[in-house]
């Protein structure tokens, strides 16, 4: 009863990945490993008290950012966010879900909204088979839980990550540490001109060299906490951001 399990599951090309994992005085082991399933109704885990956690990749988001005003020192609320994507994407309550970061630079002490929304059309059919379990499951963007676990490990403030999902590449940014979703689905054969246009852009325009940093487990240090019996970058990181976010 006092163990915590946690199940994290992110949609891979036709169909899903999960991984579950056990976490218990400071140590993280893995219940299966990684596998793949056909529907999350079909992970085998429901008897525990698990969290389960479902994390999109970008390519099946819609991505957005606003800037705030720097002198309002309240937080923005709901309506005013949907006020501000009213006119990038009609019928927007009604077509999809949403969830976003508010992040606030510790230089300049600017406000943005990052914002992550998910359609209903997508979305749906994966968590069907969980509404007995709403108080339990928790659904979020994965380049979220990537830039939040990164962010804690590295010492750059400004860096330019890549990493592999769905056999594409994503490419984020930290500048000041703060996120920038730039691309998604590149492939192998695009990536390095990519990243070099990335690059030349921050520096030319911005002044900013960022550090390059390859998504891959041993940027997680986790040797003292875990067997890695996977090398995957992805599942990994999602797994220390569930257990963080749902503690």
């Amino acid at each position: 009863m006092f163990n915590n399990y946690y199940s994290i599951t992110i949609p891979y090309e036709n169909k899903l990945r999960n991984l579950v994992v056990r976490e218990k005085d400071n140590q993280i082991n893995f219940v299966d490993g990684i596998n793949e399933l056909s529907s999350i109704g079909k992970i085998k885990k429901f008897n525990f008290n698990c969290q389960y956690v479902v994390l999109l990749p970008a390519a099946s988001l819609f991505y957005h950012s606003v800037a705030l005003e720097e002198k309002n020192p309240y937080r923005i609320s709901e309506d005013n966010i949907l006020s501000k994507f009213a006119e990038v994407k009609e019928n927007f309550e009604e077509e999809f879900y949403y969830d976003y970061l508010e992040i606030v630079s510790e230089q300049t002490q600017e406000r943005e909204i990052k914002f992550f929304a998910a359609d209903k059309e997508i979305l749906d059919p994966l968590t069907e088979d969980m509404e007995k379990y709403k108080n339990n499951y928790l659904v979020s963007a994965l380049p979220v839980a990537v830039f939040s676990v990164i962010n804690k490990l590295v010492a750059a403030k400004n860096y330019l990550l890549y990493y592999k999902i769905n056999n594409c590449y994503t490419l984020l940014t930290a500048v000041d540490k703060k996120l920038d979703l730039l691309q998604s689905s590149i492939g192998e054969e695009q990536l390095a001109q990519e990243l070099e246009k990335s690059q030349k852009y921050y520096l030319n325009n911005k002044g900013i060299e960022l550090e390059v940093l390859e998504g891959k487990s041993d940027l997680l240090k986790l040797g003292e906490m875990i067997e890695l019996k996977a090398d995957d970058f992805v599942f990994l990181t999602s797994m220390l951001w569930s257990i963080s976010r749902c503690q």
